[in-house]
């Protein structure tokens, strides 16, 4: 009896320790609650003295804009999901009592069995592949996410230093054609001028003092926008440089972009790496369609004391399902992801030659605008009236 308490109380001692070390490893949860402040920076990272160029505000963009680091985050999605793919599956544990309740037995039955889904094994390296493929492809959706980030700060900072150009050119045109325009009312009540002269003068003054407003109004929306976009607060003074003239690539170097746009865009690239993701995926669903095996082993004894080991196996029988369904399923988003890839490759060849074009276009335009403006200060009289004098300013 006292070797038996003795059996018992090991028994319970190694269950117990089994059951510590596996919870020793399990994790732990801890809230994070959500903030209640807003988290706007009240200086630009590593700021100079210096007003920013086009590409320090690009570089402020891609270090400090709040959907950019949602967006990390989400990657982070993707590189726990690739982490979960390669962990191999549990195996299962069963256990059964069976005491008697008649015919004079005192020998309590019990059963312990352990088995193991072959299948898992057999679809982990493609789920493997498909998970790594997907975050490969998290990773340059990200790259992509940046890059156009990049380039609706340059847009931005055009915007705001053109706007800025404008209004201190037609604040300076304001107060000519005010003056103007008050000296041509005076000559006017003199009878030294006609109404034509004099309308001509207002009507200048009165489109000077729109086009102030309307330069403005762009400004501020432009700046609001650019500050949003970089995470700064209203407070935090954005001085900027004035615009350089942009370099235009001449046809053989857009022809030489396009022959490798497939391997340096990361858009291309993420597509490429999703439809990988997504063959991986169907040669797993045509994997399953086999015949999955489970193998197990146990061992019991029953009320009469007698003891056995078992060895067994479970068979799926593929006769109806097969998983044709789901083969159909990924069989269908392959294809789609192949149209959707070949689409984007067209439209990103078709854009390309699109901004060439309207860049010769206004590269041509800005020529024959500098030809016709005249060099000096003063002005001279234009058919076209206060807006092309506005021009030759620029």
């Amino acid at each position: 009896m006292r070797r038996h308490q003795l059996t018992r109380a090991s028994h319970i001692a190694i269950v117990g320790g089994v059951t510590a070390l596996f919870l020793a490893g399990c994790a732990t949860y801890e809230p994070v609650p959500l903030p209640e402040r807003v988290d706007l920076a009240d200086q630009l990272p590593g700021q100079a003295v210096q007003p920013l160029d086009m590409t320090g505000v690009a570089t402020v963009a891609v270090l400090n804009n709040p959907d950019l680091k949602a967006a990390r985050r989400k990657s982070g999605v993707a590189e726990a999901q690739a982490f979960a793919a390669g962990i191999l599956p549990d195996p299962q544990l069963t256990a059964n009592l069976d005491p008697a309740t008649g015919g004079g037995s005192v020998v309590t039955g019990y059963g312990l069995g352990l088995s193991y889904d072959i299948q898992t094994l057999i679809v982990r390296p493609a789920k493997v592949a498909a998970a790594n493929a997907a975050r490969d492809e998290a990773r340059l959706t990200l790259l992509w996410q940046e890059w156009q980030t990049v380039a609706q700060a340059r847009t931005l900072y055009v915007q705001r230093t053109n706007a800025s150009e404008k209004r201190e050119l037609f604040a300076n045109l304001e107060g000519r054609y005010a003056t103007q325009a008050d000296r041509s009312g005076r000559a006017l009540q003199a009878g030294d001028a006609t109404f034509d002269t004099a309308g001509i003068d207002l009507a200048a003054l009165l489109d000077a003092r729109s086009q102030l407003r309307t330069a403005e109004r762009t400004g501020s929306q432009a700046d609001y926008a650019l500050r949003t976009l970089l995470g700064i607060g209203p407070q935090v003074e954005l001085p900027l440089q004035p615009l350089m003239s942009p370099p235009i690539p001449d046809r053989a170097a857009l022809d030489a972009a396009l022959a490798k746009v497939a391997q340096t865009r990361p858009d291309l690239r993420a597509l490429q790496l999703g439809y990988q993701s997504q063959e991986q995926t169907l040669r797993g669903s045509v994997l399953s369609q086999f015949p999955s095996l489970s193998l197990s082993v146990g061992r019991a004894d029953d009320t009469t004391n007698v003891h056995t080991i078992s060895l067994g196996a479970t068979l799926n029988l593929p006769i109806f399902d097969r998983n044709q369904g789901d083969i159909a399923v990924q069989t269908a988003t392959r294809a789609q992801l192949l149209s959707e890839y070949q689409a984007r490759l067209d439209q990103t060849t078709g854009d390309a030659w699109k901004l060439w074009t309207e860049m010769q276009d206004l590269a041509a335009a800005i020529r024959k605008s500098k030809t016709a403006c005249p060099n000096s200060k003063r002005p001279r009289k234009m058919p076209s009236g206060p807006i092309w004098l506005a021009i030759c300013r620029l």
